[in-house]
């Protein structure tokens, strides 16, 4: 009996058929990877903040005291200088005691990363170049790098240091400030020209390394701009009422307009009720911002707070805290409900 060969193939219409569907799919996903991403990075930056803030809580609690004056069992005063800070050491070893790193030392006493060191200073001025191995104080193990700057000083001789987190480690942009596709920049763009102000929106990515003020009163303060871009951070603040009891504003802000309305930035009366007000005192971050260099990107590229629309807060005062003491008041910053 003769053994039919025959071959079994694809016609030249279904390979087609069959790449127009893929090719379809393709685009289907790339609409959606957008919207993931910035969900992707908000969720990065949350995390990266409540670890720092629980982090630094607790080393606190144990004795690691960035801010300490005193000399140590050696009887060697510590050091705050431009090229060495014996705070920043003390910092990195507090929260690397509570974030884990594949670099923990494990003794009977400490359980700090070795990497952590007193010479490892990033700069103030927050330029992309300056973090790199040389300042890279330590990596958690979800891949997370941190830098630590020098001591820094407000006008009112409260100290700060600033602690800055690549989110996503090795992977891009690895920048603290806003990148755009095909290597373009923001005056690549004609912002008169409604056109171009919606290709740069849409060519816009998103920074992944962000800064955080950390205070010797416990409290962190999310500078540059997480402030102002409510993709990667949100806000509400609340107020007592005359009762005593805590009441919190209705809808969720851009942190620096919660911040703002908090600390009276805004006029309480009237159509406008967050046209900004010039006369009140400074937040916070405003206080710790104008301690850093001009230079700095968390101070130069920070945008004119009157140059971005606001939002309705509430319709009945009291519409802000008591700006007499500036840690008084309470925002709370918005996260993923579980």
């Amino acid at each position: 009996m003769k053994k039919n060969n025959y071959k079994s193939g694809f016609t030249l219409a279904e390979v087609l058929c069959a790449l127009a569907i893929v090719g379809i799919c393709t685009a289907f996903a790339m609409t959606l990877m957008k919207p993931a991403q910035k969900s992707a990075m908000k969720y990065l930056y949350m995390n990266a903040y409540t670890s720092i803030e629980k982090a630094y809580y607790n080393s606190a609690a144990i004795g690691f005291d960035p801010f300490s004056t005193e000399p140590d069992e050696d009887g060697v005063p510590p050091v705050f200088s431009d090229t060495k800070d014996t705070g920043a050491l003390k910092l990195c070893q507090g929260l690397t005691t509570y974030i884990n790193t594949t670099t923990n030392v494990k003794t009977e006493d400490d359980d700090y990363s070795s990497s952590c060191s007193d010479t490892k200073i990033t700069s103030e001025l927050a330029e992309d170049d300056d973090f790199n191995n040389d300042t890279l104080q330590f990596t958690a193990t979800n891949g997370m790098r941190f830098y630590i700057s020098k001591q820094l000083t407000m006008a009112s001789g409260d100290k700060f240091y600033l602690v800055f987190v690549d989110v996503n480690g090795e992977r891009g942009p690895n920048s603290i400030d806003y990148s755009y596709k095909g290597g373009k920049t923001s005056d690549d763009y004609n912002d008169t020209d409604p056109d171009d102000v919606k290709q740069k929106a849409k060519d816009q990515i998103e920074p992944d390394i962000y800064a955080f003020a950390i205070l010797k009163t416990g409290r962190i303060c999310p500078i540059g701009i997480p402030e102002y871009d409510s993709n990667i951070l949100t806000a509400r603040f609340a107020y007592f009422d005359s009762d005593g009891n805590v009441l919190y504003t209705k809808h969720s802000l851009p942190y620096y307009q919660a911040k703002g309305a908090a600390w009276g930035y805004y006029n309480t009366a009237g159509p406008d009720l967050l046209a900004y007000n010039e006369d009140e005192p400074f937040t916070m971050n405003d206080a710790i911002r104008a301690a850093i260099n001009s230079e700095s990107k968390l101070v130069k590229n920070f945008p004119d707070l009157t140059s971005i629309e606001p939002m309705e807060i509430s319709a009945e005062s009291p519409y802000f805290c008591s700006n007499e003491d500036l840690e008084s008041c309470y925002v709370f910053l918005d996260t993923y409900k579980q």
